[in-house]
């Protein structure tokens, strides 16, 4: 061929063109609006007739975060225009989204109307707004439809979408009586029909329950479990004393099960009963996402809860919350079941690391731990003979559950760790030798039994969240390597404590020394920049001023080798400026090292910085920052 051909590049050589920018678009897009967190989710949701990939779902509170950037693209022409408006839209079609991005009259039009009156009502949304509502609780409206709106679908596709869809937020007997004749009679005409509904205290809500209860008892369990797939109630109440399994001989609660989609509870208010037993109730409500928050109680057995064959198969995910006035916790022997369900993906707890190591401290042969604003009562009723064991059981119950995906773990009590063992009565000037190997003895015993849930190769879990609470050494986390499962590690307080004895300096006598050993050194040195890991996003809640600086000089250290995508900080308010300060010398100090090495920024794996803070006043100062390497990410928590 010879080299003086010219090859004429004409109109046509612009498809190819358009179709690497919309290739590029539809990336950036996905990105900017798919949560991560649903992401790992994409075998769920098998019970309804709603069923699509979670995981590709486009999220309104990304949306309106993200808006800025999207509308930057949105004007580079109108062709990109047109292309993402498509892709939005279509993205909301397709994963049938409507009722998450479209505002619901429940408190309109259709405030305590009965299903009948609900029936084939088709105006059930306000048809000039998108509504987002942040965790502030404040409300943004989004325009669609209009001229130069992002998101534009025709009406008759809203239309009929809620032609087939009904959602209501109040519910009665009679309501209920009537769906499911119609369901037997081939009459109903909604593929799906969702109950919103809540109350202030659980007497109320019986209203409610209590005959639905009967009225199930007597009908035939088949139609009644093909119902409640057509059929999804969203429940949120507290329990009073009229709501307790220690009325089930009475009649109060017969042996039928009423199914909810989200089941969030918060439980007895008064100081006036004995529940131990109380969370069997799920034997008989059962929810596919639950949520349970303590009330003035303090204890609760947690067996039931935990166990299948009391709340069900068909439970996807559990959270246990804590009122920190409580101290409410989960024993750990509460969950060594947990490998047993077969649908649950996200599990969120609160576990007591002052009482763990007081019985396995005591079960050394050392001695029980003890705080003077815990009770007596509490101690007692939590204590362990087999601490150990049932700690190693709980690990293993989650490595081995083969559809759990996200992990969460709080320490309540954590304001004592690191734990003032010198306050102890036990501390004696003598054995000072001793008392620290004794203490260094339970931590690792404590730390060990979490060892496997960072090595264990063949488990699911891809999201682990982890308050360490000064309680975790390295050992632990020496064989990371070989899990290929985890992408996503959030640690928090992470540093490692040595007790030894020293000598005091007059010469009067020793005291016990403790030496801070950092975890995040480790981590970053021997784990992140290994060509071995699975680990891709890492989030880190600073606590102390210095950490900040420790850990900007452990990114530029390893820069070049780094296998992180992103970087979370977890910041307070005054920890602000500093990161700022230590920001700007990283972004400088690359800049210099790649000038005398003579490398392009694309040899970087690190693509994100994300900050996390309370403080608005904050945002802008951040964003000022000249950053060529990162794109950076701010999200305010709520306050």
């Amino acid at each position: 061929m010879s080299a003086n051909i010219k090859i004429k590049i004409g109109n046509n050589n612009k498809i190819f063109q358009d179709i690497i920018d919309f290739e590029i678009l539809t990336s950036i897009i996905n990105y900017l609006l798919i949560s991560k967190k649903k992401n790992n989710n994409n075998n769920n949701n098998n019970n309804n007739n709603n069923n699509h990939n979670t995981g590709n779902q486009y999220k309104i509170n990304k949306f309106y975060l993200n808006r800025n950037e999207i509308l930057n693209y949105i004007l580079v022409s109108k062709k990109w225009y047109n292309f993402i408006s498509l892709t939005i839209s279509n993205n909301i079609i397709n994963n049938k989204l409507f009722e998450y991005w479209l505002k619901i009259n429940y408190n309109d039009n259709n405030n305590n109307k009965s299903f009948i009156e609900n029936y084939n009502n088709q105006n059930q949304y306000d048809k000039n707004n998108l509504i987002f509502k942040n965790k502030d609780n404040k409300q943004y409206k989004i325009s669609f439809n209009k001229e130069f709106s992002i998101i534009k679908i025709k009406e008759s596709i809203i239309n009929n979408y809620f032609k087939f869809n009904l959602f209501l937020d109040y519910f009665t007997i009679n309501d209920f009586k009537e769906i499911k004749m119609k369901f037997e009679n081939n009459q109903l005409i909604y593929n799906r029909i969702v109950v919103n509904f809540q109350s202030c205290y659980g007497r109320s809500q019986s209203k409610t329950l209590f005959p639905i209860y009967e009225y199930l008892s007597n009908e035939n369990s088949e139609i009644i479990s093909n119902l409640f797939k057509i059929l999804e109630l969203n429940y949120k109440f507290w329990l009073d004393d009229s709501i307790s399994p220690k009325y089930e001989d009475e009649g109060y609660w017969k042996c039928k099960e009423i199914y909810f989609n989200n089941l969030s509870i918060t439980g007895y208010q008064l100081y006036m009963v004995e529940d131990e037993e109380m969370v069997k109730i799920f034997k008989i409500i059962k929810g596919k996402n639950i949520i349970y928050e303590s009330g003035f109680q303090t204890y609760i057995n947690y067996s039931a809860l935990f166990d299948p064959d009391n709340s069900g198969q068909q439970v996807e995910s559990i959270i246990v919350k804590n009122r920190p006035a409580n101290e409410e916790s989960v024993e750990v022997g509460c969950l060594i079941k947990v490998n047993q369900f077969e649908n649950l993906h996200s599990i969120s707890i609160p576990i007591d690391s002052f009482q763990i190591l007081s019985n396995l401290s005591e079960g050394m042969g050392c001695y029980r731990l003890y705080s003077s604003s815990s009770s007596d009562n509490k101690i007692e009723l939590n204590n362990s003979d087999n601490m150990k064991s049932e700690l190693n059981q709980m690990i293993n119950s989650f490595i081995t559950c083969k559809s759990l995906k996200n992990l969460n773990i709080s320490l309540v009590n954590s304001t004592y760790s690191p734990i003032r063992y010198d306050d102890f009565p036990h501390y004696d000037g003598d054995n000072h030798e001793i008392f620290a190997n004794k203490i260094n003895e339970t931590l690792d015993s404590f730390s060990n039994s979490f060892k496997p849930l960072f090595s264990e190769s063949n488990t699911s879990i891809e999201r682990i969240e982890l308050d360490c609470c000064i309680l975790l050494n390295i050992n632990t986390f020496s064989n990371l390597l070989n899990n290929k499962s985890i992408k996503y590690l959030y640690l928090y307080d992470s540093d490692f404590i040595v007790y030894s004895s020293k000598s005091i300096d007059n010469g009067r006598g020793n005291y016990l020394h403790k030496q801070y050993i950092s975890i995040n050194q480790y981590l970053f040195e021997n784990i992140f920049s290994s060509t071995l890991t699975s680990i891709r996003h890492y989030k880190i809640k600073f606590k102390k001023l210095n950490e900040l600086k420790l850990i900007f000089n452990l990114i530029l250290n390893n820069i070049l080798k780094l296998q992180l995508y992103s970087l979370i900080f977890v910041l307070e308010n005054e920890f602000v400026g500093e990161f700022v300060k230590e920001f700007k010398i990283l972004i400088n100090n690359i800049s210099s090292q790649q000038q005398q090495q003579q490398q392009k920024p694309n040899n970087i794996n690190l693509k994100e910085i994300k900050i996390n803070f309370k403080n608005d006043e904050s945002i802008q100062e951040v964003n000022n920052i000249n950053n060529p390497y990162f794109t950076t990410v701010i999200k305010k928590m709520a306050c």
